[in-house]
This record gives C-alpha cells, sequence and structure tokens, in this order.
C-alpha cells in the first residue's frame, strides 16, 4: 500500500481540489496496475509522512504490531482510514451469497432460534488451532463425544456455570454445535461424564498444551513462575477428602476450601497445575510440582524459578541449590545485611503514574540480595497501616471511656482479656505501642476493676517501621543478571496472578457445587483448559497490537449470530413453499477488525436453505439443502 495525491479540476469554475488517495499495486493482464482502496480525503499531513501513514494502516489491517514509535496524528488517521476499510470489507463480505429472487409473502416472515455465534467462532478456532482434538482422539475419547468435551470448555469462557447450565446454553443459547457438529449424548449425565472424561486425560492434555503452545508463539521457557491459590465449596462436600477448612484468600472461611497450585511461564502460559486439600500448607507443595514440571518442559537446561515469599521457605531454596537450579525469590525473614535506604539507585520512574522503584545491591556467598522501595507500595502500606491504627485506637478509647460508664465491662481481668484480644486482631499497629491496664488499688481481689487503659507510641520502632514501608528483599542465585533485570523478572509473577483472577472471576473456577472428590478437580481443571484458550487468544491480539480483554472481546463479539428466518414462497406456476432459512447475522466492522487479526474470514458458517412444497402431506416435496 502507498499514498498517492490526487488534484482534479472544476469544469466549471476551473477551481482545483487536492486529495489523497491509499492505492495498491496489484497484477493485471495488460500489466501493473493501481487500485484503489481508500480516498483519505485532503489530509494536512507532510509528504514524508505518507509512507508512515500507509505503513500504520496496512499494520492495523493485517493485524501486525508496529515496530516503531508512532506519531499521534498519524496514528489517529490510520484508525480512521483502518475503521472506514473495516466497513467495507465487512459489506463485501456480507454481499457475497448469489442473487436469488422469490417471490415472497412478506405476512409469512418469522424469525426464530437466535444463537450467539461470535465468541463460539473464535474459541472453536483457537481449539482446533491448539488440536485438543487430536490428542483427545489418541486418548480414547470418540469421536461423537468431542463436540460435548469441547462444549465444557468453551462455556466457560462465555457462560461459566455448571454442567446443568451448560447443557442448556449449548442447546438453546448458543451456536457451538453449528460449528463442531452434535454430539451423540446431549443429557445432562453425558455433560458429568464428558466432564470425568476431560480429567481422565489431564496429563496427556497438559502436556499436548505446553508444546504445543510452546511451537505456535515461539515462548521462551527459561522463566518459570510458581503460586497457589484456593477456591470454596458450596454444601458440607462430606464425599471429597480434600475439601477442608483453612485461611480463604476469599476470606470464606465459613465455607470448606481446595487449593491449586499452577504453573506458568514468563509470557503468562500454563505449564501445570495440581489440585490439593483446602488446609495444603503452600511450601510443601513446591518439590514434587517441581519435579512434575520438568516432564512438561521442552528445554533440558534449568529454569529459573520465581516465588513468592509463602512458597521461598530455607528449605525449598536449599532444594533448588542441590537441583541445581536459577532462582528468584522474595527473602523471607532478616536480610543478611544492615538496612541502609542511602545511595539507592532508581531503576524505573513515571512521576505522572506515581512510580518510582529504587534499589540496592548486596552479593553474599554466591547469592545477590536486592533491596527494592516502591512508592506505590509505601503508599498503599501506609494507608493500610494508618486504617489498622486509627481502628485499634478508636476501640482502645471506647474500652477506656466505657470504665466510667454504666453497663460496661470494667472488671480487671474481663478488660485485660478484651484489650489482648484487639492487640492480637490489630497486631501490626498493637506491636507499635505500649498498651497497659491500670487496676484499682484497694478493691477486693476478686472484684479488682481497671480504672484506666493507658497506651504510648513505642517511637523507634514506629519509625523503624514506617522507614521500610514499601520495602522488600529479592534473594537469587543469577548473579549475570543486572539490577533491572532481577526486578523485572520477580514482577513477572502479576501474570500468575492475573491467570488465578481471571479463572476465579471469568472461568467459573469459583464457586464450585460438586461434592465428589473427582468432580470437583475435574470443575477446577475445566476452568485451566478454558485459561489455556482465553490466553491463547489473548496473546494472539496482543501480537496484533491489540491489549483488549477477552471480557471485552467478547462483549463486541456477542451481537454476531446465527438465526432462522422462516417465510412462504411462490413459484410461477402458483405453486406455495416453506422456506427455512439458517444465516449468520450481518458482519459489523467491529467483528470484522477481531477476526482479522486472529486470522480469520469472518465466515463461520455458511447459510443454508430448506425449502418443502405446501399441500403434500404424505409424500411431501423437500428440496435438498442448498448453500
Amino acid at each position: 500500500m502507498f499514498i498517492r495525491r490526487v488534484v482534479s479540476t472544476n469544469g466549471v469554475t476551473k477551481k482545483k481540489y487536492s486529495y489523497l488517495n491509499l492505492v495498491e499495486s496489484v497484477r493485471t493482464d495488460d500489466g501493473p496496475r493501481q487500485r484503489l482502496i481508500l480516498n483519505l480525503g485532503d489530509l494536512q499531513i507532510d509528504r514524508s509522512q505518507y509512507k508512515a501513514l500507509a505503513r500504520r494502516i496496512e499494520d492495523i489491517l493485517t493485524g501486525r504490531r508496529s515496530l516503531f514509535e508512532i506519531d499521534q496524528q498519524i496514528e489517529h488517521h490510520a484508525r480512521r482510514a483502518a475503521d472506514k476499510i473495516f466497513v467495507k470489507r465487512a459489506e463485501e463480505i456480507n454481499s457475497e451469497t448469489a442473487d436469488d429472487f422469490q417471490m415472497v409473502d412478506t405476512r409469512s416472515f418469522n424469525v426464530s432460534r437466535p444463537r450467539s455465534l461470535g465468541a463460539e467462532y473464535v474459541c472453536h478456532a483457537t481449539w482446533r488451532q491448539l488440536g485438543l482434538d487430536e490428542v483427545l482422539r489418541e486418548e480414547g475419547i470418540s469421536e461423537r463425544a468431542l463436540p460435548l468435551l469441547e462444549a465444557l470448555v468453551v462455556a466457560r469462557l462465555i457462560e461459566a456455570g455448571s454442567e446443568r447450565w451448560t447443557k442448556r446454553w449449548a442447546d438453546e443459547l448458543s451456536a457451538l454445535y453449528e460449528l463442531t457438529g452434535t454430539p451423540l449424548g446431549r443429557s445432562l449425565q453425558s455433560y458429568y461424564r464428558g466432564t470425568d472424561g476431560l480429567y481422565g486425560c489431564k496429563e496427556a492434555l497438559e502436556k499436548h498444551l505446553a508444546d504445543r503452545e510452546t511451537d505456535l508463539f515461539s515462548l521462551d521457557e527459561s522463566i518459570v513462575l510458581y503460586d497457589l491459590t484456593n477456591t470454596y465449596f458450596e454444601g458440607g462436600c462430606a464425599g471429597n477428602p480434600k475439601a477442608a477448612y483453612g485461611k480463604s484468600k476469599e476470606r470464606r472461611s465459613d465455607c470448606k476450601l481446595a487449593t491449586m497450585g499452577l504453573v506458568v511461564d514468563g509470557d503468562g502460559f500454563a505449564k501445570y497445575s495440581r489440585i490439593y486439600g483446602g488446609n495444603q500448607y503452600e511450601a510443601d507443595t513446591f518439590c514434587h510440582v517441581v519435579g512434575e514440571l520438568e516432564k512438561h518442559l521442552l528445554k533440558h537446561d534449568k529454569a529459573t524459578i520465581v516465588l513468592d515469599a509463602g512458597v521461598a521457605t530455607k528449605e525449598n531454596i536449599a532444594w533448588l541449590k542441590d537441583h541445581e537450579y536459577r532462582y528468584i525469590v522474595v527473602n523471607r525473614g532478616k536480610a543478611p545485611f544492615e538496612t541502609d535506604f542511602d545511595d539507592m539507585s532508581v531503576i524505573k520512574e513515571d512521576k505522572e503514574k506515581g512510580i518510582k522503584i529504587e534499589v540496592k545491591r548486596h552479593e553474599r556467598q554466591g547469592e545477590v540480595y536486592l533491596l527494592v522501595k516502591s512508592e506505590r507500595k509505601r503508599l498503599k502500606e501506609a494507608s493500610m497501616m494508618s486504617r489498622v491504627e486509627q481502628l485499634l485506637l478508636e476501640r482502645l478509647q471506647y474500652y477506656k471511656s466505657g470504665l466510667g460508664k454504666k453497663h460496661h465491662v470494667k472488671r480487671y481481668p474481663k478488660v485485660v482479656e478484651m484489650v489482648g484480644r484487639l492487640k492480637e486482631r490489630y497486631s501490626r499497629a498493637a506491636q507499635l505501642y505500649e498498651i497497659t491496664v491500670v487496676p484499682e488499688k484497694d478493691g477486693a481481689e476478686d472484684m479488682v476493676k481497671a480504672v484506666d487503659i493507658r497506651w504510648k507510641r513505642k517511637e523507634p520502632r514506629y519509625d523503624e517501621a514506617t522507614k521500610g514501608e514499601g520495602t522488600y528483599v529479592l534473594r537469587t542465585n543469577r548473579l549475570d543478571l543486572t539490577d533491572e533485570q532481577i526486578w523485572q523478572t520477580y514482577v513477572m509473577l502479576g501474570r500468575i496472578e492475573t491467570a488465578f483472577k481471571d479463572m476465579k472471576s471469568h472461568l467459573g473456577l469459583r464457586p464450585n457445587f460438586h461434592q465428589k472428590g473427582e468432580r470437583v478437580d475435574a470443575h477446577m481443571f475445566i476452568s485451566v483448559v478454558a485459561y489455556h484458550l482465553m490466553h491463547a487468544i489473548e496473546h494472539k491480539l496482543r501480537l496484533a497490537g491489540d491489549s483488549r480483554s477477552w471480557w471485552t472481546i467478547k462483549s463486541t463479539l456477542r451481537t454476531h449470530e446465527r438465526m432462522t428466518i422462516e417465510y412462504i414462497s411462490k413459484d410461477e406456476e402458483g405453486t406455495r413453499y416453506n422456506n427455512t432459512l439458517r444465516l449468520n447475522s450481518r458482519l459489523e466492522p467491529a467483528h470484522l477488525e477481531i477476526y482479522t487479526k486472529l486470522g480469520l474470514t469472518g465466515k463461520p458458517i455458511a447459510r443454508r436453505l430448506l425449502t418443502q412444497k405446501i399441500g403434500s402431506e404424505n409424500n411431501p416435496h423437500q428440496v435438498p439443502l442448498r448453500e
């Protein structure tokens, strides 16, 4: 593509007009010619920017990411031009069907069976690109059962719910089975059996997906991130030995929990998952998971493993050293150096967004300890500490004022107990104060009353605590990395947090209504497979310069539907026919833009017309299906 300035003259007024044309060179029988793509109008840009504008328009249309920084004015013009071209292309696709003129009774028109199609089309294309049907066939899954297993996963991406809801969604609300073919069994029990069958292929699926995604997207497996999360159950879950009470990360400690350990690479692609009991101690899962992970990695070199403080125990770090792994972890406990915030180096700063990262490097016995101070983290911790401190002091003041009022607790042992519980509840703030309950002097031994509650801030400790707000220490045996590289690698852990958030918010990981152990594990595993599809879609869009989330993509594609139009027609001889036309809704530019960036044509299913002669009850004449 390139831009050409055209000058035309009005034949009457002789006034000259200038405008820009976006054209492309094409080969014809008469030799090379220029074909007009779009009239851009009279854009006021310098001639030296023509090439940059044409290149940027082509990048947007083909879904390529620009390698250079784009001028804002050029970006604006390119976006407007690309939107107009998407509109033209959508109209061309919608008008590709051959003409078919009929005499029709307009009062007989009826629209029925509208079904969502856009998101299903994208998910189905990604399912096939990842080759999931192939591995399921190798695991002995019946060909006629494959559409149902795909529906269990795709439903998590579009309308997450139970097997009962998935059945209703697939049968009544979605056009997915028109894309995949109809499964042999569609009863509710078929969906439960499909869930069990999918989980039975867990090891093969995770191995296949890890290999396939690495090949498709040229992934670098040198960075491995590991973390755990838990989710809660509805009901007693007596038939599940893994269900147990524990510390819920969703503040649902009233429910039994199950824990999921997940390994992702530096690009956010899941590599391995495992389900544990709800009261599982995080650090105890690590060695086993890394051992299993080695079976899923293509590279033979030891990867760099990134861990949060919850898993980075002394024993786990020793295990990593013994097995010659490289690691970057958050240091637990006291750092082996004197904390000093002088002479720290700034590795990242953005005053508009309030970002400032300062670091100081210390090397000890073949390891690097990196002291990190984050301005955003400091402000967050200061705000949290201020709130906790305020709650502690307000409650202490309430207890103190109650000592002189009727119907308030005054007995010394009981007041001491109340203050003790308060210190336990707000421990972070309480350790910065010296709190004393003063008993009366002359009271009976078993009826001693408290007469005062006093508290005083421990100034040196308070200053030390506030000085250390927003700081943490990273520990690694990667001596070859710079300070910035160590920090950048560590913050990749945010990608695994994003994975957990997506699974819980959009992919149906919670809540879990199953009561049997294997069904619970299968329910959680389906969310992991759905995450593979979702992340592959988002990754392809990011490569095309589109940072929209799956939630936004799904909402945009919601208006692309499959529907049936029924009408009565009559031929030249007066014979009447019932016609049933199954077709897609009109393709919109927003749909085509997404499909283009994902490498799809925008034509998910061809239209189908079924014609039946009216009036022949015993042997009706049925015209074969035609496109």
